[in-house]
């Protein structure tokens, strides 16, 4: 595996390779393969040699970008973004998100490129794309046939999306990977630079492969020492965003800003930079900080509460528990939220505990497996929902809901809801926030 130091350098003495594949976070991936063709290509060249272009794209478009010969006898990169999508199979969920970010960026070429190749495969028609529009697909059909369903708010992006696809007669890119791995295998004109960017390919895939034998492959991924988001490491993401501004951040900060943020480097990168201006002339960003311009977004140890609820796990939900507490002096305003992530817990598992309950292949004392469940089950599940108007989870997340719900009987859970009733009352009538929590979720995950 390749170091960046040591490719940079290379890159920047004229020994860089013919092609790269950097792997790994989305940001920070982006970040070193920006590095990389900066380091290969002089600042004065740019305009005309650094070529970023996404896969949606096409082989043949990348390979058009490569064999054009660079002007002026300056070294050329191309940077392909998003190559995973010349995997064979693709991530439905990431490709229509990578769609969204693309289409917001006003990258519209590049989304509906995306998008029209995520639905190639289930051979849709592109009217098929406007969700929402009379005639379009429903978020049914999307899961069942494409993989992935898009949300309510996407009704907007998609019917643009497929207006200006249709005004401009695109159509998904062929599946060509081999013309690209052909022409990078023949040679590149000389000083010519291939670099590839992706959260991951398969490691038999041509490309990787083609990496790994004739170039140099890259991972890039923040580390945690730990399961805890304190234990992230976000210091390159810090260091590249104030260490040209030559300013620091405080560990309080820095423990703080996770707190808030959790582990989306590209909004923790955004963030840095407010903090760096908001710091004005002062060189160290304190907690305070933090606590003044940024906003609380981080849902995933609620998230995390709400599982360890449902799965009858006292030890876990209890840590988080005072895992939260730790982080503020004002237990009130952790224990309001948190008793709301275990009542929301509780009514989905009352919900269900009813709703698979009435469906006759899941009432069984048998506990399903995964695939029966998709097949027998879940229609069942997909359709009551639509009817009602509610959203449609991913099957397999329906089905661990099923599991969970068999656990405890139904008089549990409604015994539960009460309890969640008795303590939010008790609370605002002046009970102790740390007792009443602990109690009520001992009586919740301990009862058996």
């Amino acid at each position: 595996m390749a170091d960046l130091s040591e490719l940079l350098e290379g890159a920047r003495s004229g020994k860089g390779h013919a092609v790269y594949l950097v792997e790994g976070d989305e940001y920070l991936a982006k970040s070193a393969a920006r590095d990389l063709a900066e380091a290969l290509v002089p600042e004065h060249d740019r305009a005309l040699n650094l070529v970023v272009v996404d896969a949606s794209a096409g082989a043949r478009e990348v390979v058009s970008h490569l064999l054009t010969v660079a002007m002026f006898a300056a070294p050329k990169a191309v940077v392909v973004e998003g190559a995973e999508a010349f995997a064979t199979e693709v991530d439905a969920e990431r490709e229509l998100g990578r769609a969204r970010e693309l289409w917001q960026a006003k990258r519209q070429r590049d989304a509906a490129r995306r998008l029209l190749k995520l639905l190639a495969g289930a051979g849709w028609q592109l009217s098929d794309a406007a969700f929402g529009a009379r005639g379009a697909a429903s978020a049914a059909k999307w899961r069942k046939e494409v993989g992935a369903a898009p949300e309510e708010s996407d009704k907007g992006w998609l019917q643009e999306l497929a207006g200006y696809a249709e005004a401009q007669r695109l159509q998904a890119p062929p599946d060509d990977v081999d013309v690209l791995v052909s022409a990078v295998e023949r040679g590149l004109p000389p000083r010519t630079h291939l670099i590839l960017v992706a959260e991951g390919l398969p490691q038999k895939h041509p490309l990787a492969r083609l990496a790994a034998t004739k170039g140099a492959v890259l991972r890039r991924k923040a580390e945690r020492r730990g399961r805890t988001i304190d234990t992230l490491d976000i210091s390159e993401v810090v260091q590249e965003v104030l260490g040209p501004l030559r300013k620091r951040l405080s560990r309080e900060a820095e423990l703080e800003l996770k707190q808030r943020l959790g582990d989306d480097l590209r909004l923790l990168a955004n963030e840095v930079g407010k903090l760096a201006i908001y710091a004005g002339d002062r060189a160290l960003i304190g907690r305070e900080d933090v606590e003044a311009i940024v906003a609380p977004v981080r849902e995933e140890e609620f998230f995390a509460v709400s599982e360890a609820v449902q799965e009858g796990d006292l030890g876990r939900a209890l840590s988080l528990l005072h895992d939260e507490l730790r982080r503020t002096q004002n237990a009130t305003s952790v224990v309001l939220p948190f008793l709301g992530a275990v009542a929301g817990a509780v009514r989905r598992a009352l919900a269900d505990h009813a709703r698979y309950a009435s469906i006759p292949q899941a009432a069984g004392p048998r506990e399903i497996p995964y695939n029966e469940f998709q097949r027998s089950v879940f229609p069942a599940v997909e359709a009551e929902l639509e009817e009602k108007g509610q959203k449609v989870p991913n099957p397999f997340v329906a089905w661990l809901g099923y599991k969970r719900s068999r656990r405890r009987p139904r008089s549990h859970w409604r015994r539960s809801l009460v309890l969640c009733a008795e303590g939010d009352f008790a609370l605002k009538t002046g009970a102790d926030p740390r007792l009443l929590a602990e109690r009520l979720l001992t009586q919740i995950c301990g009862a058996r």
